[in-house]
């Protein structure tokens, strides 16, 4: 009957196995039989938003699709009365959220606002399945614009804000009209769609026209940053006058709001709940610059 080795025995057996299964065996394995869930090469916020094991299907926007995405080509790129710069104030860390003085000039968004001229119509909401108008929830109109020198500028500039990234997309501008009552009640940009093939990344929202009372950007899920100067930017309250909910940005002509939409997994930030209020009296004009993040797809590793 063969004996039953010591239990020393085999503690010692597994402390020379380990050095030899590390230095020697794995090096020789490691090309045989690939690891199959190294990830990719791709940005660390790439990575982080990538799902593991996603089928392989139709994306859930085709990017040829010039009617919603601006794709890039190579049409040289002149921006006419574009601003010598734009000064940033940051607001907010996460989410990313930041203050844009002179974004575009005054003759850059005169020229957006002259070509947005008869080409508006309702604005429409959209619940996850339809799109329609609803007046109680939006009430504006909006124009789609052309993808003139102008806007082919600022769709540069949107996109060297955030760096190039990769699987970034600017889509189609619209400009957005409120008159005297115009509002928009609160909302997100983000829908959540990331899992099923893309989402917006983030917003700029760009103020164009700001002969107005009223029509300020509110965000009640954000605090009011401390320092008086972000005053000139933002609502204050009198003393002895009741707190307002959240922030409240002023529209003024020329300047712009940054925020990110999306976490680094994906997930949308509830901060970036934000409404149009209404205006009282004149017109405000808006312009949505929205960055549409759809990454790469990767083939299901199932059955094989």
């Amino acid at each position: 009957m063969a004996s039953v080795p010591k239990l020393s025995s085999v503690f010692t057996w597994i402390l020379y196995f380990i050095p030899v299964y590390i230095f020697i065996l794995e090096p020789i394995l490691r090309p045989i039989f690939p690891d199959k869930t190294e990830p990719s090469e791709v940005t660390t916020w790439e990575s982080e938003v990538l799902l593991d094991d996603w089928e392989e299907t139709k994306p859930a926007l085709n990017l040829e699709d010039d009617s919603f995405i601006s794709p890039e080509d190579d049409v040289p790129i002149n921006c006419p009365g574009e601003a010598p710069g734009y000064k940033l104030h940051l607001l907010s860390r996460t989410p990313l959220i930041m203050y844009i003085e002179n974004f575009v000039s005054d003759e850059e968004a005169d020229h957006l606002v002259d070509i947005s001229l008869n080409k508006y119509s309702p604005s429409i909401v959209y619940d996850g399945v339809t799109e329609r108008v609803d007046p109680s929830k939006r009430l504006s109109d909006r124009a789609l614009l052309d993808r003139d020198d102008t806007v082919r500028c600022l769709e540069e500039r949107a996109r060297a804000f955030q760096g190039w990234r990769p699987h970034l997309y600017i889509e189609r501008m619209w400009a957005q009209r409120y008159n005297a009552s115009g509002h928009y009640r609160h909302h997100y940009d983000w829908v959540g769609s990331l899992a099923h093939g893309g989402d917006r990344l983030s917003t700029f929202m760009v103020y164009l026209g700001a002969d107005c009372v009223g029509g300020g950007t509110n965000f009640p899920r954000l605090r009011m940053p401390p320092g008086e100067q972000w005053c000139q930017f933002l609502e204050c309250e009198p003393e002895g006058q009741p707190a307002q909910e959240g922030i409240t940005f002023k529209p003024i002509k020329g300047n712009a709001i940054f925020w990110e939409n999306l976490r680094p997994d994906g997930t949308g930030y509830p901060e970036t709940w934000h409404a149009a209020f209404p205006v009282s009296e004149g017109t405000k004009v808006g312009l949505n610059i929205w960055s549409w993040y759809q990454p790469p797809r990767r083939m299901s590793q199932k059955g094989t």
